[in-house]
């Protein structure tokens, strides 16, 4: 993985613990932030809206007007499109961080990725906060069932729109190919389930991911999230789950360094 970090795994769950902010990780953020804010197409294409500098100033202003709780939200959002792509390398982010109309992060499903393992795609939800009074496996599970219950919602529902945000958002973020073209295919499939009035969360792989702001000297135990994992496939919600646990002490640690980038 990546210095300072520990991860563990079960076929169903993936714990990754911020230990140490190492310059490792300093350079993941630094060297991917452009890609994941617009899509790596744009970046690849030498667009100065794209440039690192400009993306900075752009997510700092965005991160600056929103709550609290958004906050711990947009840095949580980060770490996964980092740690998640990390740790599976076959999959393709199909989705751009930053909404394409306006100067705000976007709307509709936080990450779309496209497992080439098996020409699948998955929905990620991530969750962020803090654990409050409580241990670290309660509260992660606690953000686990956040995840669940919101993604579900939003897979039965009959928004056109998220899946409209969805088809744009790949259109920009990928170059043309086979990849992009399959991407292209599964979610007009969804789109037109939902048009015929018919979304149906149980056809569609998904990965929950919570991000939990603790100290890891209370680690999240990969034990208890493999049985939230087992829990949660038992329900019978989607036609595939997987869950991604991330830990950190706090989301300031991210954002201090963003601002010291950005002041250079």
């Amino acid at each position: 993985m990546i210095a300072g970090i520990t991860t563990e795994n079960t076929e169903l769950a993936t714990v990754c613990r911020i230990e140490i902010f190492t310059d490792e990780l300093k350079a993941e953020i630094r060297n991917r932030l452009a890609a994941i804010c617009h899509g790596k197409d744009k970046v690849e294409a030498g667009s100065i809206i794209a440039s690192y500098r400009e993306t900075l100033k752009v997510f700092l202003d965005i991160y600056a007007k929103k709550s609290e709780d958004t906050r711990k939200g947009m840095i949580g959002e980060l770490l996964t499109h980092i740690l998640l792509l990390k740790e599976f390398p076959d999959y393709e982010s199909a989705n751009p961080y930053f909404n394409m109309e306006e100067a705000s992060i976007k709307k509709g499903f936080d990450l779309i990725v496209f497992d080439q393992t098996c020409n699948e795609l998955k929905i990620v939800e991530v969750k962020s906060g803090g654990a409050g009074p409580h241990a670290s496996d309660r509260a992660n599970k606690a953000l686990l069932n956040t995840a669940k219950n919101d993604l579900k919602g939003r897979l039965n529902d009959n928004k056109i729109h998220i899946w409209m945000n969805a088809i744009n958002g790949a259109k920009i973020a990928l170059s043309d190919g086979k990849i992009k073209n399959e991407i292209n295919r599964i979610l007009e499939e969804c789109y037109m389930e939902v048009a015929d009035k018919s979304p149906d969360s149980k056809s569609k792989r998904v990965i929950l991911v919570s991000v939990l702001y603790k100290t890891c000297a209370d680690p999240i135990s990969i034990d208890a999230t493999h049985e939230k994992a087992e829990k949660i496939i038992n329900e019978e919600l989607f036609k595939e789950a997987i869950v991604f646990s991330i830990q950190k002490e706090t989301w300031e640690h991210i954002v201090a360094f963003l601002e010291q980038e950005a002041a250079e």
